[in-house]
């Protein structure tokens, strides 16, 4: 009986034993656990993680349960950011074919004179080695004048002819003459004589013109007026090598330069060049009748063009009544301007000189007047329409002849 029990108890105990191993290990086995890794766009993860937990036990007969647990977990993330730089261009061409926008005038400020080329110059005019700048108009820079320089050393020679009795001369054909000047108009007054050659007009590097001073006697001509346009040129005048063949020499001799330079309210624009290209004209096949014609073009209004006007006036005290203009009769320092009719602008004004006389030039298309304010006299100008010259004559009479003229 003792021993039936004993087997029993062993029973027992071993049935305790394997309920309690059951009770903390369910399964039986051992348990792996595996992470999950979640990959974000434009993440890379490198190298591939691993996971690797172990969960060893070791039961004992004495029913003593020591679970063991050492997980070991490595897991290295290298993310490799990629920027992305996008950039969109939008490109529009519009074509309309048979759309044709026609340009539009832009109109000159108020007062601004148009004219069509520089205006000639009349003689004599103002010395700039006399005269402080700005200049504006026609001025004369004699030979002399600070600003001609010379290749090498011409020679000065005087006559009474010359503009200002002087003018400088070389017979060396590779000498020069230069002269930086500001305007829009240039003049070349030169020597012509027997023994004078072919020289050259060079504007900015430009040759403008081939001068023959070549002249059976001596004389002091100028060459025509050249449109170089607004800003500061150069000039230099050369030689050509070259002359006439009844030419005794190839000296090259200077008398002045004159240059012309505008107002502010100037603008020189030359009228464009016509130029002609003939066009083919188809011809019609025989036997058609043209029914329809393209509409008749209608005439416009043809602005006139303006032209230049040189007003001369004389001012004068008839002191003996001979209703003449004598000498030392002139009166000087009045003032004298042409206006425009209908507005009263003043287009140009100038004053007497000592002998009473005063010379204008304007360019306009427009009808004008001559003016003198001190002593309220009106003259028209008929022709300014077409240019030309117009005189006029003041004569002052002793009755009339207030005590003191300004």
């Amino acid at each position: 009986m003792r021993r039936f029990l004993l087997i029993m108890t062993g029973l027992c105990l071993v049935t305790w034993g394997t309920a309690l191993y059951l009770l903390f290990n369910p399964a039986g086995h051992s348990t792996t656990t595996l992470p999950t890794l979640m990959v974000l766009p434009s993440i890379t993860p490198s190298p591939t993680p691993t996971n690797t937990p172990t969960f060893p036990h070791t039961p004992t007969a004495t029913a003593t349960f020591t679970p063991t647990n050492t997980p070991t977990s490595t897991a290295t993330f290298t993310p490799t950011l990629t920027p992305t730089l996008s950039t969109r261009v939008v490109e529009i061409s519009a074509i309309m074919p048979g759309v044709y926008v026609p340009p539009t005038l832009t109109p000159f400020p108020s007062g601004t004179i148009l004219l069509p080329a520089p205006p000639p110059p009349v003689e004599p005019l103002l010395d700039a080695t006399n005269e402080p700048p700005p200049y504006e108009g026609w001025y004369s820079f004699e030979s002399d004048n600070p600003n001609v320089s010379y290749a090498t050393a011409w020679e000065s020679r005087l006559n009474a002819a010359a503009s200002r009795g002087e003018y400088h001369r070389s017979e060396n054909v590779q000498s020069y003459a230069s002269f930086s000047f500001e305007g829009e108009g240039l003049r070349i007054r030169y020597v012509a004589a027997l023994n004078m050659g072919i020289f050259q007009v060079v504007v900015d590097g430009v040759v403008i013109d081939t001068v023959d001073a070549y002249a059976p006697e001596l004389a002091f001509p100028g060459t025509r007026v050249y449109f170089v346009g607004r800003g500061t040129h150069t000039l230099e005048l050369r030689s050509a090598q070259q002359r006439n063949p009844q030419s005794e020499g190839y000296v090259l001799a200077l008398d002045a330069v004159q240059v012309f330079r505008g107002t502010a309210n100037t603008l020189i624009i030359p009228p464009p060049a016509a130029t002609y290209t003939p066009t083919l004209q188809p011809q019609p096949a025989a036997g058609v009748e043209l029914v329809g014609a393209p509409p008749t073009v209608q005439p416009t209004a043809t602005p006139i063009a303006p032209s230049l006007v040189t007003v001369s006036v004389v001012i004068a005290y008839d002191e003996n009544g001979n209703r003449a203009v004598d000498p030392a009769e002139g009166v000087s320092g009045i003032s004298v301007r042409v206006v425009e009719v209908g507005t009263n602008r003043v287009i140009t004004q100038a004053f007497t000189d000592s002998s009473g006389f005063a010379q204008l030039q304007v360019v306009t298309s427009a009808q004008a007047r001559v003016v003198v304010p001190y002593f309220g006299k009106v003259w028209e100008v008929p022709n300014s329409r077409r240019g030309g010259n117009v005189s006029f004559t003041l004569l002052l009479t002793p009755r009339n002849q207030p005590g003191l003229i300004p």
